[in-house]
């Protein structure tokens, strides 16, 4: 039987995941790794602290702030209008438009997070860089998730973007391991489903202690890029590992959120079937 188009994009999908996955499957070699016996023993703890609080005070505070640099409306009608397109015309430029509406705000994104972490790095900014850093990653997968109809407002968003980003960081066996949790956590979450108010409970204390697990994976990756970042000028070499980090993530993120919407188009299409079948009978 021939395939349809969203079948094709589903194959296109596994292969990506495999690709990433295999370049992501050998332990990396730390280039900065060198720095080690210079690194000051505080830098990680207060590293670990620095990340923690961006993530508390943007999901506090922050959201609003970084709405301000796009307009999230415009994102979710322009959602509305590719879902509605691809419900019209199952063609190639409407299949594939989610993702690549997702991939133009990455690669904007990437280029901010660029120019900030360069640009931070040749004054010698270290540490003051990361609530920008984290606002910028956030952004970026705030777009991401909007471009396939996910609002990043509820708490099972929070704490998905938290997992992506913490996955993301990993490789070798582990990353592997992780990554299967990952699509465990996409079927589980699959369909429309009415959270009751103990679980709005448990969220919210998972997502604290999911904080500090993607706070501490993040200092783990970046403390010698940090640290160099905080020397003037040669700053600069450190700041350019903003731009590298967030690109790991973001193609992590767009995997994993067109793994989500195209099981979550299966999964409605079942349910309009069972539906259709029951008003036959």
């Amino acid at each position: 039987m021939k395939k349809n188009l969203w079948d094709k994009e589903w194959d296109d999908l596994i292969r990506k995941e495999e690709k990433y996955i295999y370049r992501h499957c050998v332990e990396r070699v730390n280039i900065l790794g060198k720095l080690q016996k210079i690194v000051p023993k505080g830098l990680q703890s207060k590293l670990d602290t620095a990340f923690i609080k961006a993530f508390q005070l943007i999901f506090d505070k922050g959201a609003v702030i970084i709405e301000k640099t796009y307009n999230k409306e415009k994102r979710q009608s322009e959602y509305k209008v590719r879902e509605y397109a691809a419900s019209i015309r199952e063609d190639k430029q409407n299949v594939r438009a989610f993702r690549r509406k997702a991939g133009s705000y990455t690669r904007k994104n990437l280029l901010i997070s660029s120019a900030e972490g360069i640009g931070l790095g040749l004054l010698g900014i270290g540490l003051p860089d990361i609530p920008l850093f984290v606002s910028v990653m956030l952004r970026n997968l705030y777009e991401i998730s909007l471009s396939f109809g996910y609002d990043y407002d509820r708490l099972e968003e929070r704490f998905f973007q938290l997992k992506i980003i913490e996955t993301a960081l990993y490789s070798g066996e582990e990353m592997q391991e992780r990554d299967e949790n990952m699509n465990t956590m996409c079927r589980s979450i699959c369909g429309s489903k009415q959270r009751e108010p103990e679980e709005t409970a448990r969220l919210t204390s998972s997502l604290d202690e999911q904080i500090r697990k993607t706070a501490k994976a993040l200092s783990d990756d970046m403390l010698y890029a940090k640290f160099l970042q905080g020397s003037p000028v040669v700053g600069a070499i450190g700041g350019a590992m903003d731009v590298t980090v967030l690109k790991r993530i973001s193609d992590y993120a767009m995997l994993k959120y067109r793994r989500r919407y195209l099981l979550d188009r299966r999964w409605n299409e079942e349910q309009s079937l069972k539906k259709q079948e029951q008003t036959n009978f």
